[in-house]
């Protein structure tokens, strides 16, 4: 049996022998993809669409029963990646170690998106989210592109980061190799700055809140839908996590989302926490995550030259001189 997800949402369906109907298009389906297609469809032709790095992307086209042409989105990832992941929506018969996902398709205008329609609704995300638990983490293993995330629950936002910050490095060095300076930094980052940068939210009576963050939202997996100007966000890698930690990304030179707009529109929609003054801090410490994970990914990139600076930055401002003797 698979289970997929499409129209009115999960089911559960037995999976015989089947042959897959001749289709249009250059995007070969597998059987369980036809399978999942809500009852009644006819398959009219399957086209790749758009680009990723870790998967293969394709827009079904169909025919309801009463005439009307439909479009999905479906998206094959094949190999280690799809057996690591949840398989929530379904196996392929005819691809060995390859899940498939398939929803609704639509029309995306990949522009950057508005600043006030997207500050107000990553905002209401976080404000309306509750971590099951009451901590930050989730309940599986969260992957940003190719790679997991350490995100095992835990009640502290600061001991979370920490751990959450060192399996990203590990996946640095395990690509790009051991840089002494950059090691050296990263233990005075994990083991003064952390504590003291997120210690202070949740000390004199205070909490941070776990909210549900997307986990990678630049502006490729934000779209603006081109009939409604409705604004779409897909493609997580979601985790219980401090609010702020969601717009770490913007602050990166390697997406086109680093005006200070999109940080200020969302703040106007949830504030920053306590200590306000520190929170530019916090949010060039969030972004050390996002430029050493793009370095893991993009090996020889200025990424990893830039999360050094801004741990040297922090180092200076949060360390005293006397225990800085490596560097």
């Amino acid at each position: 049996m698979a289970t997929v997800a499409v129209g009115d949402g999960p089911k559960v369906v037995n999976v015989p022998e089947i042959v897959v109907p001749s289709h249009q298009g250059n995007f070969p389906l597998d059987s369980a993809v036809v399978e999942a297609l809500p009852k009644g469809d006819t398959l009219i032709s399957a086209e790749r669409y758009g680009n990723s790095a870790w998967s293969s992307t394709a827009r079904i086209t169909v025919q309801k029963e009463d005439g009307r042409l439909h479009d999905y989105f479906a998206k094959i990832i094949t190999g280690e990646l799809a057996e690591a992941r949840p398989r929530a929506y379904g196996r392929c018969h005819g691809m060995e170690a390859a899940c498939y996902f398939v929803c609704d398709y639509l029309e995306i205008d990949h522009r950057p998106p508005d600043a006030v329609k997207l500050g107000a609704k990553i905002a209401e995300l976080h404000r309306v989210s509750k971590s099951p638990t009451g901590q930050f983490g989730f309940h599986v293993t969260p992957y940003d592109g190719k790679l997991p995330l350490v995100a095992d629950w835990d009640p502290s936002w600061a001991s979370f980061y920490g751990k959450l910050l060192q399996g990203v490095y590990q996946h640095d060095v395990g690509v790009n190799g051991y840089w002494k300076e950059l090691d050296d930094a990263m233990e005075l980052t994990l083991t003064k700055v952390v504590p003291r940068l997120l210690g202070p939210l949740e000390e004199d009576g205070r909490t941070v809140k776990p909210c549900l963050i997307h986990g990678d939202l630049w502006e490729e997996n934000i779209g603006t839908e081109i009939r409604t100007g409705e604004l779409y966000i897909y493609d997580s890698c979601a985790y219980y996590a401090h609010h702020e930690m969601a717009i770490g990304m913007w602050r990166v030179d390697h997406h086109h989302m680093k005006a200070k707009e999109y940080r200020n529109h969302y703040f106007q929609n949830y504030e920053p926490d306590e200590p306000v003054e520190e929170c530019d801090d916090r949010n060039r410490l969030y972004a050390i995550k996002e430029r050493i994970m793009y370095s893991a990914h993009v090996p020889g990139s200025k990424a990893r030259e830039q999360a050094l600076e801004d741990m040297l930055y922090l180092i200076e401002q949060y360390v005293e001189e006397e225990e800085t003797p490596m560097l």
